[in-house]
């Protein structure tokens, strides 16, 4: 008599909606990193504005 496998019961709803939700969160995170890595601004007092966008010379 051959022995056949038995079949494992699904996943549970609860760890895929946890595993769903922080893949969520990590996007969004990583989204608005990137949005406000562009706007960030090093303190300093300008004293020339330089071509380049975003460049201070101090």
């Amino acid at each position: 008599m051959p022995l056949t496998p038995t079949p494992t019961p699904p996943a549970s709803g609860r760890l895929m909606r946890r595993h769903v939700l922080m893949l969520a969160l990590a996007l969004e995170i990583l989204c608005v990193g990137a949005y406000n890595a562009d706007r960030y601004r090093r303190p300093g007092i300008t004293v020339d504005m330089p071509v380049t966008r975003g460049h201070v010379i101090v």
